[in-house]
């Protein structure tokens, strides 16, 4: 599963005709429910938004929702508006910056793959294969950092 999703959306009053944004933080996905497929989970979030227009005070439900399969990719989208027309949507999967425990913890793994790359490459190859070793471990440690692979 992804930190989240995220969506920007525009649409118009159906009673008169005035055009609203919605940014961000003013269209909030929660995840509704998942399950495993074959190539790893899938994802189903939605958000529901009420208001009314703030020109007419006519009220607007819109419902926007986002299947993430496999995870990191928008697979589906779906929207529906009562009161409006939808003209626009943009969705995005969200990933929130690693803490600085999450970061200490990622380089403690590129440190450890390069170390049991250089004990490995010792062992079979002697000192030249414990260089070469470490620096293989810590270019696929580095690369797993980069990917995101083995947080949580």
């Amino acid at each position: 599963m992804s930190d989240g999703i995220i969506a920007e959306a525009t649409y118009v009053c159906t009673n008169c005709g005035h055009e609203h944004n919605l940014k961000q933080d003013e269209i909030i996905f929660e995840a509704e429910s998942g399950s495993e497929r074959g190539m790893g989970e899938e994802n189903h979030y939605a958000a529901y938004v009420d208001l009314p227009c703030d020109n007419c005070d006519q009220e607007i439900h819109l419902t926007f929702e986002v299947w993430e399969y496999p995870t990191g990719i928008v697979n589906y989208t779906n929207h529906k508006a009562s009161g409006a027309e939808i003209l626009d949507v943009d969705f995005s999967i969200y990933h929130r910056p690693p803490t600085p425990e999450e970061e200490s913890d990622d380089n403690s793994r590129v440190l450890g793959a390069a170390a049991g790359g250089a004990i490995f490459g010792a062992s079979v190859g002697g000192p030249f294969g414990a260089i070469l070793g470490g620096i293989i471990g810590g270019l696929i440690g580095d690369s797993v950092k980069k990917g995101g692979k083995g947080n949580g």
